[in-house]
């Protein structure tokens, strides 16, 4: 049986023990941290979520945190990763825990000194990765509720990106190097006279586009079988489809195959008869 000490009481819910085993690990459970103190045993039945910080760069790390960060936010924050994980699919990485506290650390003291930051992305990842915004959502309510705060409606989409980050374990640059590459492909497409709003065409064409991305990166790419009948039929549409597969080849140093800029046509198409 595996014997857990408390290091940290972070909230009266989050407490930061150490395993028996001689990892570390962030425990969650209703009260598991009310009225504790380091040093204290934890008893198994009171949690109902565990996340173990495996490597010493992440100790490192959080320790920091922990010497430089008010209590009271790194307890919310872990209430905030405890409630995503628990929504969205898949083990988070590790290297969350550290990097969320010390980003909505700086977005608490940027609120209080009136200093706002826009995310230029806002649009694009809220259709991108719309499990995660919807959760970012929630997470910034509760944390405006109990950190006393106003975080702007833009700390949403930074939120969904440490999420998607964290459940995909990848590097936040690699995400956010695919939402930009989105973002310039729709700004290029409005330069063609494409509109884009919340309709449901917008939201298929910003998926349909970000797993063009991926597939084009791993070289996975689908075969068209219409692909013959979208030139003939479609052909001005194509042409435009053309034009922005280069800008994606220029970015990705990989040529966008004839069958995905068929598929890519397709939803531009749709856009049209949409409008």
């Amino acid at each position: 049986m595996i014997e857990r000490t408390i290091i940290h009481v972070l909230s009266h819910n989050v407490v930061m023990a150490h395993l028996s085993t001689g990892k570390n690990s962030i425990a969650f459970g209703k009260g598991i941290g009310f009225k504790k103190e380091p040093g204290m045993i934890i008893d198994d039945v009171s949690i109902t979520q565990e996340f173990l910080l495996h490597t010493s760069e992440v100790m490192k790390s959080y320790e920091q945190i922990l010497n430089a960060v008010d209590v009271k936010i790194i307890g919310i924050t872990e209430e905030v990763i405890a409630y995503a994980q628990g929504m969205l699919e898949g083990e988070f990485s590790e290297t969350i825990h550290a990097s969320l506290v010390d980003h909505i650390n700086f977005a608490v003291e940027r609120q209080k000194r009136g200093i706002y930051i826009t995310n230029p992305f806002a649009y694009e990842i809220q259709y991108m990765y719309p499990e995660e915004y919807r959760v970012a959502k929630r997470s910034v309510d509760f944390l405006n509720d109990h950190l006393d705060v106003t975080l702007p409606e833009d700390e949403v989409a930074f939120l969904a990106m440490h999420f998607n980050g964290a459940r995909n374990k990848e590097k936040g640059s690699e995400s956010l190097t695919v939402v930009k590459l989105v973002s310039k492909i729709i700004e290029e497409a409005r330069e063609l006279g494409y509109s884009f709003d919340d309709s449901f065409s917008t939201v298929r064409f910003i998926s349909h586009l970000k797993s063009l991305i991926e597939r084009v990166k791993q070289g996975k790419t689908i075969q068209n079988p219409l692909l013959d009948k979208i030139k003939v039929e479609y052909g001005d549409t194509y042409l435009k489809a053309v034009v922005l597969s280069m800008y994606l080849n220029d970015s990705l140093g990989k040529t966008v195959p004839e069958d995905e800029i068929g598929f890519l046509a397709m939803h531009l198409e749709r856009m049209i008869q949409r409008t």
